[in-house]
């Protein structure tokens, strides 16, 4: 299912992110593969590690064209195109059961899911991303446009991502236990002024 390039908010923007982690990167071909690591880091993090194969394959056809669009891909960037490179932003943001991948780029254009024949190399990003994202969509945003992919997480119940603790807050200070030897310290300090 995709969403509408033209929607203004994806499906997920009604539902309560239980949790989000972000990564800013350079518009270079070491984006990609620094993008799979920020996945993989995240969801162990998330306890989610059950989509890491779907969410590491997503996350690099989104970022690759990410790239494609506003940096430099197939080379190393001189010294002056590092200085007007643009950015390339990765958001994960874990639902109830799902994990919502973002990719966001500087570019207007919007992504073409394209039906390549069997001799054509290359094209098939979009085509993996859905076949493999339960939903996925992009919108233009001011600055650029963001594309987006969401994956189940298998058997998911609310307590498998993990759950924020609460904290039970006291007015009741805990008792400070004294340090000999800091105190020692303390005094031949204050001894030496």
């Amino acid at each position: 299912m995709t969403q509408h390039p033209d929607d203004k908010e994806p499906f997920y923007f009604a539902q309560r992110a239980r949790f989000m982690d972000q990564l800013n990167l350079a518009a270079v071909g070491s984006a990609v593969s620094v993008s799979r690591h920020f996945i993989r880091l995240t969801l162990s993090k998330w306890h989610a590690k059950s989509i890491e194969g779907d969410a590491t394959l997503v996350v690099s056809e989104l970022v690759t064209n990410a790239v494609k669009m506003t940096g430099v891909l197939d080379r190393q960037p001189t010294w002056m195109e590092l200085e007007t490179l643009s950015l390339v932003t990765v958001r994960m943001i874990g639902l109830d059961t799902s994990v919502v991948i973002e990719v966001w780029d500087t570019s207007q254009q919007m992504p073409v899911l394209q039906k390549p024949d069997d001799d054509t190399e290359g094209g098939r990003g979009l085509l993996l991303v859905e076949e493999t994202a339960k939903n996925w969509g992009s919108y233009r945003t001011p600055r650029g446009k963001l594309v987006w992919a969401e994956i189940p997480v298998p058997e998911a119940v609310p307590s498998v991502l993990p759950q924020r603790r609460k904290s039970a807050r006291s007015n009741v200070r805990p008792a400070a236990r004294a340090d000999p030897w800091l105190l020692r310290s303390l005094l031949i300090g204050l001894q030496a002024i």
